[in-house]
């Protein structure tokens, strides 16, 4: 039921239309069975004399026999209204109201399937935009622990599901339940002992249904969950094509898709036996009803019970019956499927977002004093083991704090806290003397700056990466940025300037000028607080001298935090920390960690050493 309610939320705000599709409906199915009944009474005029027995039948709705049956008096109505004084202008007329009646009902049936797309249009338009929103507001902790391949699975393949549901189901929804109840009530009204005789039967194909759309739904769900991992076997070999192709992997890869890609196949075959079993079934049911109604109302019209033009009306709207329940068969498969979904959709929208401001925040307009950390823990995953345990350190206002260690230390983890990409467990940060989560997190994230290791950059041009999160930088600030960055010297050799496209990822540029571009960005943005997070290991020897320059230029003035890759570019830092295994070890500066930090001083031999031996230099 909460699954119908989630639905029911993105179509509250059509009820009008909704109502109105409702209306529309009516309409249809009124003239389209005024239609049917006025074709019967066209057969009529075809073979006259064949009705001498109507005035025996029998009304179920009132229980009275002949002309005090509703449908005597409506059938009598009618009459009244088509016969005319010769068969000649009775048969024009009768062809006169079918057209219009078919001209009317097609109009109608145009009306409201239009307004149903429109309906179904809204609402995938606004459910796929709320799960982008609610995705992009996700904590950071979701991401680590969700594949992008499923949640790119969900937005698109999820949605789509729920778009056949409204596209092919919607409207059938209003539709046959209408439709199928009208024409009982005339079945009924004709005949109620052939029509008991029939809903005796019908519950049958009903429970077919019920069962196979249950098997449906979770067959459906592991469809769909095994495409997330056909999407995200894709993208990951696409994501990292280059080291494939080092590697000569690409047999491996293919392989690795075509196991995922078999099962998909597996699992999507298993549900289409189920589903394509649906119709055959209910038709077999449907037709076994028809055959025992064809016996016992053919009997009935021999024997005088019933006039062969009550029992071709009869046999009209019966048939007329099987359409909407073959529709309601497959509709219940689709449904199911759209349900199976909507469940991974709504499991992401019931996900509890990041919270941005709470009652009481306040809303941090700088950095005036000082950043400490106290008895800080934290963990990845609930039961999984500590990555930071117990730390503890200040951080003043304006100076440069390194912090080193071996891999795997908890240097990125502890960084990554300041600005709330993950909460903690334990402890707390105070920011110039208040709990960072007193104040807003978009107030705290913009005092930031980071500058990472890995570089991200968008598709787009240099202009729209540089002024990233900023909706009104001039070109005159965007320029003072790249030339800080050192960065202007190679985007003013390209033909588009400021308006070349990067490519995906940043293609189109070197290691160093996308570093150089992600430190313009940081430059634009003009944080008190700037994290630099390895932003030279991945970069040749000119790239890297070109960019510690570019950071050297934005490092005046503010509060730096460098995780170091090499120690011999913070030995000037106002502040070490070391690191190891969760742990500070020690804190100083550089000389004094030589002196009196074993786990400093090695790490500095063991980085010396290496520097010795890549230059070639005899080891001192």
């Amino acid at each position: 039921m909460n699954l119908y309610k989630h639905l029911f939320h993105f179509l509250r705000p059509y009820l009008k239309q909704v109502a109105l599709a409702i209306l529309l409906t009516l309409i249809f199915v009124l003239l389209n069975n005024a239609s049917l009944w006025v074709t019967v009474d066209f057969i009529g005029e075809l073979f006259p004399g064949g009705d001498t027995r109507t005035e025996s039948v029998t009304d179920a709705v009132t229980g009275v026999a002949g002309e005090g049956g509703v449908y005597h008096r409506v059938k009598t109505a009618v009459k009244s209204v088509l016969i005319q004084e010769t068969q000649r202008e009775t048969l024009q007329l009768v062809c006169l109201v079918i057209l219009f009646t078919f001209l009317l009902k097609n109009l109608f049936d145009y009306l409201r399937r239009v307004i149903n797309r429109w309906i179904e249009i809204q609402v995938v338009f606004n459910l796929r935009n709320e799960l982008q929103t609610a995705i992009v507001h996700l904590p950071l902790r979701y991401f680590s622990e969700s594949h992008s391949g499923r949640l790119t699975s969900i937005v698109f393949n999820d949605v789509k599901s729920v778009r056949q549901v409204l596209n092919s189901s919607f409207g059938k929804l209003i539709l046959t339940p209408i439709q199928l109840l009208a024409n009982i009530a005339i079945l009924v009204a004709i005949s109620w002992k052939l029509s008991l005789i029939a809903l005796v039967i019908m519950p049958l194909s009903g429970a077919i249904i019920f069962k196979i759309g249950q098997s449906m739904r979770r067959k459906s769900r592991r469809v769909m969950e095994q495409i997330s991992e056909v999407m995200a076997v894709f993208q990951e070999t696409v994501a990292s094509i280059q080291v494939v192709k080092a590697f000569t992997s690409e047999g491996r890869e293919t392989k690795k898709f075509l196991r995922a890609n078999r099962s998909f196949m597996k699992k999507q075959m298993r549900a289409q036996r189920l589903g394509q079993a649906t119709s055959p079934l209910n038709e077999v049911t449907a037709v076994s009803i028809l055959i025992v109604l064809l016996w016992i109302g053919g009997n009935q019209v021999y024997k005088g019970e019933m006039g062969a033009e009550d029992f071709i009306r009869y046999l009209i709207f019966l048939f007329a019956c099987l359409q909407p329940l073959r529709e309601l068969s497959g509709l219940n498969n689709v449904l199911q499927r759209g349900l199976a979904g909507a469940e991974r959709i709504f499991g992401i929208l019931g996900t509890p977002r990041e919270l941005y401001a709470k009652d009481g925040d306040r809303e941090l307009g700088g950095f005036e004093e000082s950043l400490r950390l106290e008895n800080i823990s934290f963990r990845y995953q609930a039961n999984g083991p500590l990555v930071l345990d117990d730390v503890s350190l200040e951080i003043a206002k304006g100076e440069t704090v390194a912090f080193v260690g071996h891999s795997g230390s908890g240097k990125t983890t502890l960084i990554n806290l300041i600005p709330r990409l993950y909460e903690l467990e334990t402890g707390r940060m105070v920011l110039d003397g208040t709990p960072t989560t007193d104040y807003t997190l978009t107030s705290l994230r913009s005092q930031i700056g980071i500058v990472t290791q890995e570089t991200f950059l968008f598709n787009d041009t240099i202009r729209n990466n540089i002024a990233y999160g900023l909706d009104h930088a001039d070109e005159e600030r965007i320029v003072e940025a790249a030339r800080v960055a050192n960065a202007w010297e190679f985007i003013e050799t390209m033909e588009d300037g400021l308006d070349t496209l990067v490519g995906e990822r940043g293609i189109n540029l070197s290691g160093g000028q996308k570093q150089r571009l992600s430190i313009a960005r940081a430059v634009l943005k003009n944080p008190p607080i700037l994290i630099l997070d390895e932003a030279t290991s991945a970069l040749d020897t000119e790239s890297e001298r070109l960019v510690q320059e570019a950071i050297a230029a934005i490092m005046a003035n503010r509060t730096v935090l460098v995780i170091a890759h090499r120690l011999s570019t913070v030995i000037d830092a106002d502040k070490i920390v070391v690191m190891n295994k969760g742990e500070v070890v020690d804190v100083g500066r550089h000389q004094e960690l030589l002196d009196s930090c074993t786990t400093y001083k090695r790490l500095y031999e063991i980085q010396f050493k290496g520097d010795l031996e890549e230059s070639g230099s005899p080891e001192l």
